[in-house]
């Protein structure tokens, strides 16, 4: 199938839901009439405050999964070097994926008592186990043959990551990242919520749905969905797409 087909095809998925949309609004009392909701698109887009809160977020995000990538970089490549570290992070690995999402936000909270820098933590806590988990796994499939003979040549640190490591675990990589970040966004609004925080979208969203506020409800989802969409399809892809663009199947 070809990328062309892939867009039209991910475009009729979304124009079904209009449909969906209308009646969803025509049968009941919680969900906003589209056409009210998109007449208030364009203010709402206008607002500077709109943007405050969403450049808010977006730092908390991206800041929390710098963290975790470094975090679960780091940890992917101790545990496969060596059996007592793998041991050790194995532990932390396993308790972080066992935690869920909504219990790590609480205890964060609890903990940094609603500092900024508790919500990068939380999102570098909870995302950076399935990093591991994804770099180790493209790890243990290297070539062990050309590994060993790039230790037995000397090859530099750089050199043996670049030219040996990378090209195994860069499937994995990028699978990984495309699943933490939808999990990352997930997160941060959640510790908003449950954080009774002023700013971000989580914010905007609990404050909108206290007062039953509908059509900012829903300007505020589609922002969400908007953004994580446009990261998704514009920086993800087309990046997945240049590193492996040699394949010739993209």
């Amino acid at each position: 199938m070809s990328k062309n087909s892939h867009i039209w095809w991910s475009l009729a998925a979304v124009g079904l839901l209009w449909p969906a949309w209308f009646l969803a609004a025509r049968y009941t009392d919680f969900i906003g009439d589209p056409l009210v909701v998109l007449s208030a698109l364009p203010a709402f887009l206008a607002d500077r405050a709109t943007w405050v809160h969403v450049g808010i977020t977006v730092f908390r995000v991206y800041s929390g999964l710098l963290v975790g990538l470094a975090i679960g970089t780091l940890a992917a490549f101790a545990m496969n070097r060596s059996l007592l570290w793998n041991q050790i992070l194995n532990t932390y690995v396993t308790i972080a994926l066992r935690t869920p999402s909504a219990i790590a936000a609480i205890v964060a909270l609890s903990l940094f008592k609603g500092a900024e820098y508790g919500n990068i933590i939380v999102v570098a806590f909870v995302t950076f186990p399935y990093l591991t988990v994804g770099l180790l796994t493209g790890l243990k499939s290297a070539d062990r043959e050309l590994d060993g003979m790039a230790r037995i040549y000397r090859l530099g640190a750089y050199k043996h990551a670049r030219h040996v490591l990378l090209p195994f675990i860069t499937p994995y990589m990028f699978s990984a990242i495309r699943n933490i970040h939808a999990l990352a966004w997930k997160v941060i609004v959640a510790v908003e919520i449950f954080g009774a925080a002023k700013l971000g979208f989580g914010a905007q969203f609990s404050n909108a749905w206290n007062y039953f506020l509908i059509t900012q409800i829903h300007l505020w989802l589609l922002i969400f969905m908007a953004v994580v969409i446009i990261v998704e399809y514009c920086v993800l892809r087309p990046a997945e797409r240049y590193t492996f663009r040699w394949r010739g199947d993209n």
